[in-house]
């Protein structure tokens, strides 16, 4: 509005208007009826915005499009062209339709659909992009209608390049597929094993008692055919049956090392706390050391949560072949303990003849003896049971020794349950 000197008011009418400039860039236009200085002021002003679009669009860190309704390119700037793999001039003579997965096609065009109808302001989708080296582009697509000055509607495009978030989303399907088949292995194997195990302790049974009892009943025999004969037995004769008797125990022995190999890790154990000092003191009465053997434990013996009876079992072994293997009848065995970070280290060192270097991987193996069974009745199977236990709890076992200067078996026990 503006008014003439002699107080005349004139109104002007005006309006906004969405027209292109010269180089056919959008630009809003407001129209001013007739009044000269206002048309150029809006003029500099078009100028202005157009610039500022031009700009805002070409530098975008983003792909942008303007296309018409019929999908025909009509502005795309230089980040759409490297993320497509085209040039400027390339794209403008294409429809989006030509550069769309085909397989995404039918889902867009159902967005386009609503927008024209006006039941929806604008859509966002992922869909893929077909480069121009064939390679499959996925895109973030964000798409709005425009009304054109002479009524014409055209679609302004956001296209974000999301192949590393896509490829991301892929290694992690393929990851949590292979998990998920590691799984359904894990849990076939875990049946497997489960019935394994059942065939295992159906087997312990028959071990223990079908062979064990005929066992006992030739030790019997053999004691009632001694006091039989016993006028007419031969100091040979008792040698024998002793030898036999021997042999009958020794097979014991051996069915009853066997089970406790076979059960070390597939039979849960309490935790409990245990005091290791009075563990020890339990252990040593229990074997009863004969005359002449000295059995001692230093202070400091820890008190913590642990397996008991696996660690029972590992000290009453390594204290047992210390004496039982000892030629002279008597000697000195002595236990203490180092604590480390997450593991107690215990050792048991004697005074015995000690095993040579060459040896102190073969001890460890079931089985396996240094001395003939006839001299030092032994199963061979102690050092395998200790070595299988302590590595079943995370630990470790070693053995320090020269033949003729003792021997040290040192071993490792966490200070809390790994499982």
């Amino acid at each position: 509005m503006r008014t003439k000197q002699n107080g005349t008011k004139i109104t002007v009418a005006s309006r906004w208007t969405l027209q292109r400039d010269e180089g056919g860039e959008p630009a809003a236009i407001l129209e001013i009826g007739n009044d000269i200085s206002d048309r150029k002021r809006s003029e500099i002003a078009l100028a202005q915005s157009a610039r500022r679009f031009r700009d805002t669009f070409e530098q975008a860190a983003v792909g942008m499009a303007q296309a018409n309704v019929e999908g025909k390119l009509l502005l795309v700037n230089q980040k759409l062209c490297e993320i497509l793999g085209y040039s400027r001039q390339e794209l403008l003579e294409k429809r989006f339709q030509e550069i769309t997965f085909p397989e995404d096609l039918d889902g867009e065009l159902a967005s386009i659909r609503q927008l024209l109808a006006g039941e929806i302001e604008n859509y966002a989708l992922e869909k893929r992009y077909v480069r121009k080296d064939g390679e499959l582009v996925w895109a973030n697509l964000t798409v709005s209608l425009l009304q054109e000055h002479n009524g014409s509607q055209c679609f302004m495009g956001v296209v974000e390049d999301i192949r590393e978030r896509k490829q991301a989303e892929e290694a992690l399907r393929l990851r949590a597929e292979e998990l998920s088949l590691t799984a359904r292995r894990l849990r076939q194997t875990t049946n497997i094993l489960q019935k394994r195990n059942q065939e295992l302790d159906q087997f312990a049974y028959v071990v223990s008692h079908d062979l064990k009892a005929p066992l006992r009943a030739i030790a019997n025999l053999s004691s009632w055919i001694e006091e039989d004969l016993s006028d007419a037995m031969t100091e040979d004769t008792s040698h024998q049956m002793n030898l036999l008797r021997g042999r009958v125990h020794r097979m014991e022995a051996l069915i009853e090392g066997l089970l406790q190999y076979s059960r070390v890790g597939r039979i849960q154990v309490a935790s409990e706390t245990v005091q290791v000092e009075k563990l020890l003191a339990e252990i040593i009465d229990s074997l009863a050391p004969p005359p002449g053997f000295s059995v001692e434990f230093s202070s400091g013996m820890p008190t913590f949560v642990t397996e008991r009876l696996p660690l029972q079992q590992v000290f009453a072994n390594l204290i047992s072949n210390a004496i039982k293997h000892n030629r002279r009848g008597w000697g000195n065995v002595e236990i203490s303990v180092k604590e480390l970070d997450d593991f107690y280290e215990f050792a048991v060192a004697d005074d015995g003849p000690g095993i040579a270097p060459q040896y102190h991987e073969k001890v460890f193996a079931i089985f396996q003896t240094l001395e003939a069974r006839d001299k030092v009745e032994n199963t061979g199977i102690g050092l395998s049971l200790v070595k299988k236990i302590v590595e079943g709890q995370g630990g470790n076992i070693s053995l320090e020794s020269a033949e003729g200067n003792g021997a040290t078996f040192r071993f490792t026990w966490p200070k809390q349950i790994i499982k």
